[in-house]
This record gives structure tokens, sequence and C-alpha cells, in this order.
């Protein structure tokens, strides 16, 4: 009988099989007692409805077990992350290296020109989807800044619109408000060819955070019926973080962000079943000396390993861990030190379909067109860790060794220069270049020099695919109706 042959990827578990369970038993004792507090009457009875024991005086939500594993039941195991370009939508679960992106909804920015710290506008973030559109190490994108000069109750309907005439990629944003959701939908639908066709294929997806721990707040949690109802998919982003939001012991914290995601997903199930959803957590442990989220922090891959394992539990597709270099400083460059890199990189050798995180500085307060540059760089290295390895006749190659012979070498064989670029990390010259830079060889202001300069050319010189000017005024137009 014929051999197919496997495909193994680099990964990391930390959870054995009875201790999956165990977190799954405690995390149904969470949701049962104390359960979750939500904001919002509308899916409180939603909840109810569904079999939660709900107290609309303290507006707490009790969920049974029973609708848990209806819930999970319910749960799409695939989900489709569309794309203006089709040909840049994405699909999970995913074997290999997950899909990456850019920071999210930093405040200010260094300015290309001067270095300086600013406050950062839409044109900004345009700028800053360009480049994204133009870097082959992310796959979709955050609206990396804040659109200051934008409506200040729709940030994330109008950094939406932005963000889809800046790239053909998928966009990941987020909605503090029902009336914010639909708005969302709408322009996306004009782009799309309607609201079915959204659905189908949906261009943009949102991130949601709970209010660690176990809290809903009742804007995002009314955004979160709207979009289910349009079939666009929900990240439920649990951000624990250990001694603040979430008790010191890791066992803890992973129960919290699995209660929180199986929360929202029975939230998205109820307002319609089968609607997308993502496994999502972000978290990690609190500085104990500055009192900030401690991104690369080694209990952060920890976390990250074991919620990825939890949402495998459920055949949930998954968002969890980060990675960037420019973490702690507000300057682009290099700025965490190599034990903090090797942990942030750990995060996304967990089982993950999709990450985040490039282009970030200052605790994600800030942002840098070079930084993209930069950490794209060094992801496209990391994430050949997570490559494919194929066990088969084809890449075992005996007839290969057998004529090769002990002894003999490989360096001028067909078989090496025809598989090399499949098989290898081989940098292009420009990433080579600015690489080079990250050794002793150079110090941090060539690296940013470099960086600077692609950053120039890619603005002066790539075009992304215009959306139809009648399409992109009525989508203005939706934004404006909320300046006042």
């Amino acid at each position: 009988m014929p051999w197919s042959g496997i495909m193994a990827s680099g990964q990391i578990s930390i959870l054995t099989k009875e201790e999956i369970e165990l977190v799954h038993e405690n995390t149904l004792t969470i949701l049962s007692k104390p359960g979750i507090k939500v904001g919002s009457e509308k899916a409180l009875r939603l909840l109810e409805d569904g079999g939660a024991l709900v107290d609309f005086k303290s507006m707490r939500a009790c969920i049974p077990e029973e609708l848990v594993e209806e819930t999970i039941r319910k749960t799409p195991k695939e989900v489709l992350l569309g794309a203006r370009d089709p040909k840049r939508g994405m699909r999970a679960p995913r074997h290999g290296p997950p899909f990456m992106a850019t920071n999210g909804t930093a405040v200010y920015m260094t300015d290309l020109e001067t270095g300086e710290r600013r406050p950062t506008q839409g044109k900004d973030l345009l700028d800053f989807m360009t480049l994204c559109d133009a870097t082959d190490g992310l796959d979709y994108v955050w609206p990396i800044v804040t659109a200051h000069d934008g409506p200040e109750h729709m940030h994330g309907l109008n950094e939406l619109v932005i963000s889809m005439k800046g790239t053909t990629k998928h966009i990941q944003g987020e909605a503090m408000s029902a009336e914010e959701a639909r708005d969302m939908v709408k322009v996306a639908a004009l782009v799309a060819g309607g609201e079915d066709a959204l659905a189908k294929s949906p261009l943009f997806s949102v991130i949601q955070c709970p209010i660690c721990p176990l809290e809903f707040e009742r804007g995002s949690v009314e955004a979160v019926m709207e979009f289910a109802q349009a079939g666009i998919p929900v990240v439920s982003m649990s951000m624990a973080l250990c001694g603040l939001t979430a008790p010191v012991t890791l066992a803890s914290a992973i129960s919290i962000v699995n209660a929180e995601n199986l929360a929202s997903f029975a939230i998205s199930q109820l307002a319609k079943p089968g609607a997308p959803v993502v496994y999502s957590s972000e978290s990690s442990v609190i500085n104990m000396k500055t009192g900030e989220i401690h991104y690369g922090a080694r209990e952060e891959a920890l976390i990250a390993a074991a919620v990825g394992q939890m949402a495998k539990r459920y055949g949930a597709p998954t968002m969890v861990g980060s990675f960037g270099v420019g973490l702690h400083g507000d300057k682009p460059g290099i700025t965490v030190d190599p034990s903090e890199l090797i942990f942030s990189a750990m995060t996304n050798m967990s089982l993950t379909d999709f990450s985040s995180g490039l282009g970030g500085l200052d605790q994600a307060k800030g942002a840098s067109l070079e930084q993209i540059v930069i950490d794209s760089d060094i992801w496209e290295s990391f994430r050949e860790v997570r490559s494919d390895v194929k066990f088969d006749k084809e890449h075992f190659a005996n007839d290969l060794i057998a004529s090769v012979g002990p002894g003999g070498n490989f360096l001028g064989v067909p078989h090496t220069i025809r598989n090399m670029r499949r098989e290898l990390f081989l940098p292009e010259k420009d990433r080579a270049e600015v690489f080079g830079s990250y050794g002793l060889e150079k110090d941090q202001r060539e690296m940013v020099r470099m960086a600077k300069e692609r950053v120039k050319k890619v603005l002066a010189t790539h075009r992304t695919d215009p959306i139809d000017s009648s399409i992109a005024q009525r989508m203005d137009e939706v934004v404006a109706a909320h300046r006042h």
C-alpha cells in the first residue's frame, strides 16, 4: 500500500489531556457561579431565552453546562476572513505559521521625517495601510493608529473606511456600539456588493474585548450581536493580567480566558446559530514594578500555549499570541532584550491560526512606519520555525542519497537548486540589508535609517487598487453623518 506521508510544524503544547479537561471543568464552574456581568438588558434577555439564569438587578448571567455544550456544537469549526483582493483572503484552521497582522489603535506615532512623537490623524492611518498593503510579512491588518480627526464616537467606522481605501487585505477593527456595528456592515457591504456577499466573504472582522474579569460592556456586547447577525467574524479577545484582572496563578488566568471566550461564543450563537467566531487571548501578567501589562513575559508564552490548546479542544479558530520587537521603547528599533524577544516569538508557536503585533511601540500605545519594516523582517525569519516539514517519499529523497552515495555532497545537484527556495529561508536583497543591521555590524540608528528609506520608497511608488469613486463617496457620507 503506498504511503502518502505526513506533515509536522513547530508547536508548543503545555497541557496534558487530563489538564485540558480540568480547565474545562473549572470553566464550567466559573460560568455557573459567579457567572458573567452583562451591561445590556437585550443581551441578558437573549441569554435568559437560551437557558441562562439571569438576575436583571445585578446584571448577572449564570451560564449552565447545557448552554455551554450547545454553544460548542453550534460554533463553526472553520472561518473565512475575506479581502478586497480575493487572493488575500484567509481560511482557518491553518496548518503552519499563523497569519500575521499589525498592532492596533495606537494613539501616537513617531514622525517619519523628524522622529518626534505626535498624535495620529486619518492621513497617517492611510500611510500605514499603504505600507501594510505592500508588506509581504503582513497577511491582514488592524487599523494600527487612531485617526484623532475622525468622529469621536465612531473611531471603528472611520478607521475601517480609511483602511479599506489603503489596502486590499483583510481588516480587523472594533466597534463600541450597535449603531457603529451596523454602519460598519453598511460601508463594507457597499464594497462587497451587498450584505449577502459580505456575509459569504467578510472583508473585515472585529476584535471585541470583554472587560476582564468576566464583564461584557453594553456597547461592545450589543455590537457582537449585530455582527453575528450580519455574518461578520467576532474575535473575542480576552486580556487577562495575572495579578491584576486575574488571580496571579496561571491556572486561574487560563480558566478566566476560557470562560470569557465561551461566554462570548454563547452570545454570538444565540444571536445567530453558526455565527463565525474566533477564540482569542492577548493575556499576560502585570509588571509588578510599573503596573503596566508586561508584553514579552515568559508567562505570556505559557498562557498562549495553554489557551490555544483549549480553543482546539472546542475546534474553534484561534488567535493567541503576539509579536513585536518595539515593545518597550517609544522610538523605532529593537527595544526588547533577547529573552523577551524569544518569549514573544514563542507565543506564535502555540496552536494558533492568527496573530498580531507588528509595528507597535511603547506597550502598544505608539506605532512607527519604520517599526513595521523591522518587525516584518524579523517575523519572516521566525515564522520559518512554524513552516511545514513534509515527511513523504519525495522529501526523504532516498534515491538521491543513494545516487550521491557516502562521502558525496548535494550542493550542485538539480534537486538542491530546484527545492532550495521552498525549503530554506532566503531573504530578499532589501530585507537582507536591513537584516544585517540587526547584528553587531551596524548600530540601531543605521537599522532605522535603512528601514525609513524602504518606507519612503513604498509610499512614493505603491498604489493600492482603488475603490470605485462613487462607492468611496457613499462610504464617506456614512462617516460624515456622525461628524457633529
